[in-house]
């Protein structure tokens, strides 16, 4: 069945036309007061990320962790190849970053980035005594599919009209504070995803492929019959809404298409990959913040490659040099555009992977994991959350295996990030919000204001 949502979440398309738009006042370009500017951009890391080799103790604690993932394991990153950090919140012990994430370090340093211990899908806060009863669990745990959507929706079970949290913080906080302009503040440099669908916000997709044979010879005809397509009546409201939808996602598009090709261009130096292109278009989208009279803006980027059944130490290796690359890369573009105190980035993922290595030198599906937050507004160099005790069948553990029992849920996390956006009701963003203690100290990841 063809819906209005999923219409809209399919109509980007990067236009090379100079001018399919004559009169830019369709939109209302009213200069956006800087200072009031946020952003938020979900970086996914899609597959399971094993933050079990992200972020390690060191000390006398690394001797568990070599304990498990043992040099045979195929999986065991040397304590000397770690990257140290402190973490004054968990009495100030010593914690080895992955060496390939030497960047990260050093805005962690900087007071810049922060990590978000042991997070996951949940209903309530729960045990390991309560998981083994079934009590309350979310749907499908371990399956990619269901918690990407457990992740991203931040629902908790599955719904007939699904949508996700930023879409949701969109429309809770884009009428108040995106006054005077009809450019949609959702924005998806990685096509599809339910982050940024929307039961009523409109998404753009720059990029996508949906809408083909716009091109510099052709383009005018097409617009031109599509827009004719738009004034036929079919008698049936849903082809009217889509079409014209249809119209307006091609306007969105070139019009933004216009705009970029009169930006100067960012000096910053990107990573030459996906995630680097995603994350400076990101960028690039940031600098027209006022040409689009948009206050609040909310990207989704992704990584893929992280479901590492086998052969994980050399490709976490890879993902993360170039995680790490784009991240900080993208972080000193805000300092250039002098929004970084205005920008903030994180990381989602499906789940976490097992503590216990599996044949092949891989790991498998998790719960719990360790997640990413950069920029100016972050109360960085910490580790916020409790970091789990790395024993299998332990208090932490759901089974036998090291899957972690998140002991901060995604409402939780996201509701950090969504009071430093400007939200208010939380509830209206995060289904099961009121089952779990908003105002946790050890959560304080965000300078608010």
């Amino acid at each position: 069945m063809f819906t209005r949502r999923r219409f809209i979440k399919n109509t980007g398309i990067a236009l090379t036309a100079s001018a399919l738009i004559s009169d830019l006042g369709r939109l209302s370009l009213a200069q956006a007061a800087s200072d009031d500017y946020k952003a938020l951009v979900c970086i996914f890391l899609t597959g399971g990320n094993d933050s079990n080799n992200l972020l390690i103790p060191i000390d006398i604690e690394y001797a568990t962790y070599n304990a498990i993932r043992s040099s045979a394991s195929g999986i065991n990153i040397p304590q000397s190849n770690l990257l140290p950090i402190l973490a004054p919140s968990h009495m100030g012990k010593t914690f080895g970053l992955h060496p390939a994430m030497m960047g990260f370090k050093s805005l962690y340093e900087r007071g810049r980035a922060a990590f978000i211990c042991n997070t996951g899908p949940l209903l309530q806060p729960i045990n390991r005594l309560q998981y083994k009863a079934g009590i309350r669990l979310p749907d499908n745990l371990f399956s990619h599919q269901d918690q990407v959507q457990l992740w991203q929706g931040a629902l908790g079970m599955s719904t007939s009209r699904p949508s996700g949290w930023g879409g949701r913080l969109a429309e809770a906080v884009g009428p108040r504070l995106n006054i005077g302009s009809n450019f949609p503040m959702l924005m998806s440099l990685s096509g599809v995803n339910m982050f940024t669908t929307a039961q009523n916000a409109d998404v753009i997709a720059p990029g996508a492929i949906s809408l083909k044979g716009f091109n510099a010879l052709d383009t005018k005809d097409r617009y031109d019959a599509m827009r004719a397509l738009e004034k036929l009546d079919y008698g049936s409201s849903l082809i009217k809404a889509k079409n014209t939808l249809t119209g307006a996602a091609i306007d969105n598009m070139a019009t933004l298409e216009a705009l970029l090709g009169t930006q100067p261009q960012i000096n910053t130096v990107f990573p030459s990959s996906d995630l680097g292109d995603q994350l400076k278009t990101v960028a690039r989208m940031v600098a027209l913040r006022d040409m689009l009279g948009l206050k609040r803006q909310v990207f989704f980027c992704s990584l893929g490659g992280f479901d590492t059944h086998s052969n994980q130490l050399s490709r976490q290796s890879a993902l993360f040099q170039n995680l790490d690359a784009s991240l900080l890369a993208f972080y000193n573009a805000t300092v250039e555009l002098g929004v970084d105190q205005r920008v903030t980035s994180f990381t989602l993922s499906d789940f976490g992977r097992t503590f216990k290595p599996t044949t092949g030198g891989g790991s498998d599906h998790g719960w719990g994991s360790h997640h990413m937050v950069v920029g100016g507004s972050v109360d960085g160099g910490n580790l916020y959350g409790k970091y789990p005790a790395l024993l299998l069948g332990g208090a932490d553990d759901a089974d036998d295996e090291g899957r972690w029992i998140p002991t901060t849920s995604v409402d939780e996390y996201g509701a950090q990030l969504a009071l430093w956006f400007g939200a208010s009701n939380l509830s209206s963003i995060f289904a099961n919000i009121d089952n779990f203690n908003a105002s946790r100290a050890d959560l304080n990841f965000m300078r608010l204001g």
